[in-house]
């Protein structure tokens, strides 16, 4: 196991002290290569070269390799030709946040791992509270057992309310997350916040604030009229319409893609 940053590092040390051999014995005779983050690698020659006979010598000894990224080969934008077809032509899984059916199986088996028996309107409360960190719905059903064992709690709603309160105060109050959004927009577009927010029409800026109101609109639960007030009380069908815009431009744009899914993780990461 590796990621594609460390990959790359021990490759430049490797270099530097001319210690190659070691190197390619380490990589290429392997059962299982793992590597995370592998689109570290997308804007490095070297690395890709390396990779590349790396890659070819374990699917030529019929050895196992396994890669992650934060976005599809095809949107590796530097990455070469040959490692692009290479990558495709494995199985590709687009992994996603579990649905809420999917969350409510996590907690309940999660739950019959630990002997205890949860209510629906228990699982339905944890699974609809925590959507996209599964390590955390598996730690509030350990937390409500630890509240039972220790002090006698109920196995009730108002237990699980005690055994999220951290995660659910860690959530970002929604005015400071769409603050985060309009300055993440203006810092990757080169753009004031308050012109994102204003009325100017400016083509720079008039992308900027459509970008902004498409993202607002994928990670929070405001309506279109309320998303509208955020930007000079603008009709919720202006907000509509951009929103379709960007979604046009993304079909058409792979690199507007990536800066807005990179947006979004950098919001995640506040």
């Amino acid at each position: 196991y590796t990621s594609g940053e460390h990959f790359t590092n021990e490759l430049i040390n490797c270099l530097r002290s001319k210690t190659n051999y070691a190197f390619h014995e380490k990589y290429r005779n392997c059962d299982v290569l793992l590597v995370d983050d592998i689109q570290f690698i997308a804007d490095k020659e070297s690395t890709q070269e390396e990779f590349f006979h790396t890659f070819v010598a374990l699917r030529d000894a019929g050895k196992q390799i396994v890669l992650t990224s934060d976005r599809p080969p095809k949107e590796m934008l530097t990455l070469q030709e040959r490692l692009l077809t290479r990558f495709e032509s494995g199985l590709i899984a687009d992994i996603t946040p579990p649905s809420l059916e999917t969350r409510m199986a996590i907690v309940k088996r999660k739950a019959d791992d630990l002997d205890i028996v949860l209510t629906d309107d228990v699982i339905t409360f944890l699974a609809d509270n925590i959507k996209r960190n599964v390590r955390q719905l598996e730690g509030a059903v350990k937390k409500i057992k630890a509240f039972r064992d220790v002090e006698g709690a109920k196995l009730n709603v108002a237990t699980a309310k005690r055994a999220i309160a951290d995660i659910i105060n860690d959530k970002q109050p929604l005015p400071m997350t769409i603050e985060n959004v309009i300055n993440e927009v203006s810092r990757t577009f080169n753009v004031n916040p308050q012109d994102i927010r204003s009325n100017k029409r400016n083509a720079n800026i008039s992308h900027a604030r459509q970008v902004a109101i498409y993202i607002i609109n994928q990670i929070t639960d405001l309506s279109l009229i309320a998303i509208g007030k955020e930007f000079g009380n603008k009709h919720y069908a202006t907000v509509i319409y951009a929103i379709d815009v960007i979604k046009d431009k993304m079909e058409n744009d792979i690199s507007l893609k990536t800066t807005i899914d990179d947006i979004i993780k950098n919001i995640d990461e506040y």
